[in-house]
């Protein structure tokens, strides 16, 4: 019996730039200005999004069977912030567009949702898709590429059948460089040109390690970085008792 199709979308993405793309200024006096959102219509652009995106994946995969959506979405708690506490730490105080929890909740009330504790959205996605037989991730979000899979990029309208073998080298391109987004700062001095170079002589963990000690810091630094630019898969989860199981080099 062939499976069917499993749609696992950041919903994070999708909710934030939604609710974002509604947020509107409004001037009472001459000194006085409020940001307002009807909710509304944010519903109605999360609804859209995915029914658009989910008409051009399977438009693209030719696919004409069963299919499910999947809403996956980040835990208030970060199980990385105890590895690496700077982890986003950039973002502290930076806030939601207005009415983002509000449709968040329409969201679980509506729609098959995925959240587990301590987790991000990256790893439920991670997870599912390296479980379950038949998945498409769908994000905006490039680190994909380091999850085994299909993926499709749909900011860039892009799909990519990704390989264990690609997906472990991207793994360890993101230890490498980091990632100032998140606020990992990977292996000083070493950006993607570099990666590549280097990750091209002999993509393992003794190649990156290296690169680290070159610096002056120890295995135990990579492996801070390494554990931190890890999407998670299902062999990184406990599913019995919920908890993350950190990951390991292979020696």
């Amino acid at each position: 019996m062939k499976h069917p199709l499993i749609l696992l979308f950041d919903a994070d993405m999708i909710l934030f730039e939604s609710c974002a793309a509604v947020e509107t200024e409004i001037q009472w006096e001459d000194d006085l200005w409020t940001l307002h959102s009807d909710a509304a219509d944010a519903k109605a652009k999360v609804d859209d999004r995915i029914s658009s995106i989910t008409d051009k994946v399977l438009t693209k995969l030719g696919h004409e069977g069963a299919y499910e959506i999947l809403m996956c979405f980040t835990d208030d708690n970060n199980f990385r912030k105890t590895i690496l506490p700077s982890y986003k730490a950039n973002r502290i105080g930076k806030r939601k567009p207005v009415c983002y929890r509000g449709v968040k909740e329409w969201v679980f009330e509506n729609y098959t949702t995925y959240q587990r504790p301590n987790l991000e959205a990256d790893d439920c996605i991670g997870i599912l898709a390296t479980l379950k037989p038949n998945t498409l991730i769908i994000s905006g979000d490039k680190d994909f590429k380091s999850v085994p899979g299909r993926f499709f990029n749909y900011r860039k309208d892009e799909l990519y059948e990704i390989s264990e073998d690609e997906a472990n080298y991207w793994h360890m391109f993101q230890t490498l460089i980091g990632d100032t987004a998140d606020n990992y700062s990977g292996c000083p001095g070493i950006g993607e040109k570099t990666a590549q170079k280097i990750l091209a002589e002999g993509c393992s963990w003794e190649t990156v390690v290296a690169q680290f000690t070159k610096k002056g810091l120890t295995e135990h630094d990579a492996l801070t970085q390494a554990r931190v630019a890890r999407i998670l898969r299902k062999e990184d989860y406990d599913f019995k008792n919920k908890a993350v199981k950190l990951w390991e080099p292979k020696r």
